[in-house]
């Protein structure tokens, strides 16, 4: 994989999508080279955000009540991946159901971006927090897309693009349960 690859797998279901497709990673491994490290990542860009900049996002919040809330987010991020896989799995339409594993990765790829917009916390601005967070989403959807068309749904891509709607929506909903319930314990 180069470098602009992750980028191109936004807008491709080829590029990168084919290697991915022919190296079939367990749910453990996925786990361990994907969701644990990003997750984290997303976790210390909390942390970091709560002690410089906690007084900006929860004025009068400890750090002791935001740590908590930041493990809790580490948990809930971990059992959505694992949600995800399992609608994954149900949803996806074929003869026999695709394997766990397949499904678990892309669930562990799709929320990627949404993790990695947790490094616009360097900069203490809501707004604009939000607005990258909302851009992480729409390229979690485009991931989605492009993941189920190159793992799954080769043939029809009306049925695929239906099929990422359902995804994606039920993603995003799951991902707004998970910010409110991080977001409502610090206000």
């Amino acid at each position: 994989m180069t470098p602009l690859t992750p980028l191109r797998m936004l807008l491709s279901s080829h590029h990168g999508w084919d290697e991915i497709a022919h190296h079939h990673a367990s749910t453990a491994r996925s786990f361990f080279r994907i969701v644990l490290p990003a997750s984290l990542f997303a976790a210390g860009m909390l942390l970091y955000a709560a002690y410089f900049n906690g007084e900006v996002y929860a004025p009068q919040v400890p750090l002791a009540q935001w740590q908590a809330v930041i493990v809790l987010f580490l948990l809930l991020n971990w059992f959505s991946v694992h949600l995800m896989a399992g609608f994954i799995r149900m949803a996806v339409h074929a003869e026999a159901r695709p394997p766990y594993a397949d499904c678990y990765r892309l669930a562990a790829l799709a929320p990627l971006p949404i993790w990695l917009s947790a490094l616009s916390l360097l900069v203490p601005m809501p707004f604009f927090n939000m607005a990258i967070g909302l851009l992480g989403l729409l390229a979690s959807g485009l991931l989605i897309y492009h993941g189920l068309d190159a793992l799954f749904e080769h043939e029809d891509s009306v049925r695929t693009e239906s099929l990422a709607y359902t995804v994606f929506t039920v993603g995003a909903l799951l991902w707004a349960v998970l910010v409110a319930l991080i977001a409502v314990p610090l206000l």
